[in-house]
């Protein structure tokens, strides 16, 4: 397996990181308060959070990962860190709603307010793990 490394690690992984951060931020106020937005809306946007702090967790290491999901990125960095198994049912809890890379077109589900509620949950959990697993040497620069 190739390894490729980032080209500016110290700048970077914080870039994506913080940009995680603050998608999730504007999850968790919209969970609360919706204005105009739906849930597909709110649904992608918690998905794009929790892709960026994965991102930013990996490139913390000096990591790029070929995958694109959380699913894939989350597995590929098991030489860094544990996965915990909640992470692991979460992500089957996502893919209820769309799936990725499918030869089969399956329209979007959007979720339903409680749902919306455990997916917001759930990044949450995927920003602590990686609060608690960036690479500490990287945090430090």
């Amino acid at each position: 397996m190739a390894v490729f490394h980032w080209q500016d690690q110290d700048k970077d992984w914080k870039f994506y990181y913080d940009e995680g951060k603050s998608y999730l931020k504007t999850c968790k106020k919209l969970i609360v308060n919706r204005g105009p937005f739906d849930n597909e809306f709110l649904y992608n946007l918690s998905i794009l959070a929790g892709e960026r702090l994965v991102l930013g967790m990996l490139l913390s290491y000096d990591y790029i990962p070929a995958s694109t999901s959380l699913a894939g990125m989350l597995q590929e960095g098991k030489e860094f860190y544990t996965l915990k198994d909640e992470l692991i049912e979460g992500n089957r809890f996502l893919n209820k709603f769309q799936t990725f890379c499918s030869l089969e077109v399956v329209p979007f589900t959007a979720p339903q307010d409680e749902e919306m509620k455990k997916i917001i949950d759930y990044i949450i959990v995927i920003d602590e793990f990686c609060d608690e697993n960036l690479n500490k040497e990287a945090v430090l620069v």
